[in-house]
């Protein structure tokens, strides 16, 4: 049995990789930050509440017998991260050496899947995106998921195998609000509830690539037993979407049609027309495909905002 150590594992895609190691005969160590609840951890679970953002608390791991790493933890929205650049590139990249800091002064060196974003490739570069792609990264995020990269490249030269995903978008049920996804399905359940007319509505002509959130913890899993150290592997769909069209998926889920309202506030300062990506090379190398349709995903997305409110 493995013994995965899972950062961030009280998040949105934290407690669906929890549940896919479980499953998979893992032994799992959850460690989560105060930012959410605190993970209801399964039997088997062992569950630690840090702050990653502080050394000695990173260090208070104990990592004996750990196996892997899947490092989920971090500031993840993209609109926030330009009124607080300095904060997202301290707290992603401070996170990551401490995490690599405390194992080293345990003389332990797990195996590491670090969780990057596919949001730093260049826009303007050729579709469908490859891990050859370039990148420039166009939000303060992505310059900080940037660095997390040259970090894990940095740890392999002290002796760490380290793994680097790319995932792009991912939706499914459990995901918190500030994503189109949610944005959209509270507001399409509150219209079921209170028969309120109007769904406010950001940039709804940007393509995205948009992988349900069970399908990306398994590319997860599979990566970290047999991808190969110091290789990027982008995770994706390879069927880029509109806005128009999730959120048509999201009102035939639940039934409605409302009537839309653009509002400013949820307009980024810069907003990439199309991102579509290739997973040849995670296909290739693990078996992964993308295996949850669009419908089931945005079904179960409205089931899930129905129960929360």
């Amino acid at each position: 049995m493995s013994k995965i150590l899972v950062t961030g594992a009280n998040g949105f895609v934290g407690k669906h990789l929890v549940h896919e190691l479980l499953d998979n005969s893992c032994e799992v160590i959850a460690v989560g930050g105060s930012q959410v609840p605190a993970l209801d951890a399964p039997e088997g679970v062992k569950f630690m509440m840090l702050d990653l953002t502080k050394p000695d608390q990173a260090k208070q791991i104990d990592f004996a017998g750990v196996s892997g790493v899947v490092h989920l933890a971090g500031l993840a929205a993209v609109g926030p991260s330009f009124d607080k650049p300095m904060e997202y590139i301290d707290v992603n990249m401070g996170i990551e050496i401490n995490l690599f800091e405390a194992a080293l002064s345990q003389q332990s060196r797990p195996r590491f899947l670090v969780i990057s974003s596919a949001t730093l490739y260049d826009p303007s570069a050729t579709q469908p995106l490859s891990e050859e792609s370039p990148v420039l990264p166009n939000s303060p995020y992505a310059v900080s998921k940037l660095g997390q990269e040259q970090l894990a490249q940095y740890y392999e030269s002290r002796g760490f195998e380290a793994i680097i995903a790319r995932p792009f978008n991912h939706i499914g049920p459990g995901q918190g609000l500030g994503f189109i996804v949610p944005d959209l399905a509270q507001q399409i359940v509150a219209i079921e509830k209170t028969s309120q007319p109007e769904v406010a509505v950001g940039n709804l002509e940007a393509n995205r690539d948009y992988t349900d959130v069970r399908d990306i913890v398994h590319a997860y899993r599979l990566l970290l037993e047999k991808g190969r150290s110091g290789e990027v592997y982008n995770i994706c769909s390879g069927k880029p979407l509109s806005g128009h069209e999730i959120l048509d998926g999201l009102c035939t889920a639940a039934g409605v049609k409302p009537k839309l309202k653009q509002d400013p506030a949820k307009l980024r300062p810069s907003d990439t027309p199309l991102i579509a990506g290739s997973h040849d090379k995670i296909s290739k190398d693990t078996g992964w495909q993308p295996g949850i349709g669009l419908d089931k995903t945005l079904t179960d997305v409205i089931a899930d905002w129905r129960q929360r409110d």
